[in-house]
């Protein structure tokens, strides 16, 4: 009896030994509160927030992106929106993200940026820089380079180019074309003008301006089915017409390679 009684105890202890793993299992050990870290590159940004947030990879990326300085180059940093976020955010994180870059660029040395992003914030991410754009830009006088277009400015108004000889643009042209050649792409050259005289003249005035610079990229080997030539005449001005400043941003030619 007391054999049997000592027996039925060890059956229950094991029944409950059995059912209380089962239990273990199923609510502790089978699924246990995880955190996973998400990895980002070396900077992105928290949605509707324009504060820079960096990674360990960031310092070697900032020594990349320096070490691409040439001389009488800015670094233009274009700031990303998102989707379904306000456009004013892109401004304001190009801003924040410079100063990351100060010192050693001082504020003559950036320029800045704005570019809708085509997804979003948690999207942009993904990405590594978070959809920001760096890039050094030829800024002076005659020519303001972005980072996705040129414009090549006219100081005159002429039915002639007046820019002949002029280191600043002849040193562009020389690297476009280069560019051009190594890429095999394909590039738009769109002439503007003030509004100045009648609006078939300006037309035909700013396709003449586009026609010659399509001559300096010939000139210098780009094949001519490689360049598209267009004109808008005094349709697309940038800025006034009523002052002479204005009048001359309103004069150029704008050069976009296509991808």
């Amino acid at each position: 009896m007391k054999k049997l009684l000592a027996f039925l105890m060890l059956l229950l202890f094991l029944l409950l030994l059995w059912f209380s793993w089962g239990w273990y299992k199923k609510t502790v050990a089978c699924c246990p509160d995880t955190v996973v870290e998400a990895a980002y590159g070396p900077l992105h940004f928290d949605c509707n927030s324009d504060v820079p947030i960096t990674s360990e990879a960031w310092a070697e990326k900032k020594a990349e992106i320096l070490a691409a300085k040439a001389e009488g180059k800015k670094l233009q940093v274009v700031g990303p929106s998102y989707k379904g976020e306000d456009k004013g955010l892109a401004l304001d994180r190009a801003k924040k993200v410079a100063k990351l870059f100060q010192p050693p660029l001082t504020d003559d040395e950036i320029a800045f940026g704005t570019k809708p992003a085509d997804t979003d914030c948690d999207n942009a991410k993904k990405d590594p820089l978070g959809k920001t754009i760096f890039k050094w830009v030829t800024r002076n006088k005659d020519v303001v380079e972005f980072h996705d277009h040129t414009l090549i400015h006219y100081e005159y108004d002429s039915t002639k180019e007046d820019n002949q000889g002029n280191s600043n643009i002849e040193n562009y042209f020389n690297r476009l074309a280069e560019s051009l050649k190594s890429t095999g792409k394909t590039v738009t050259l769109t002439g503007h003008t003030d509004s100045d005289g009648e609006a078939a003249y300006n037309m035909d005035l700013g396709l003449k301006r586009a026609e010659e610079f399509k001559t300096h990229l010939i000139d210098r080997g780009v094949p001519t089915d490689k360049i598209i030539v267009a004109s808008k005449g005094e349709s697309m001005p940038i800025a006034t017409n009523g002052t002479p400043e204005g009048k001359r941003q309103n004069r150029r030619v704008e050069i976009r390679i296509n991808n």
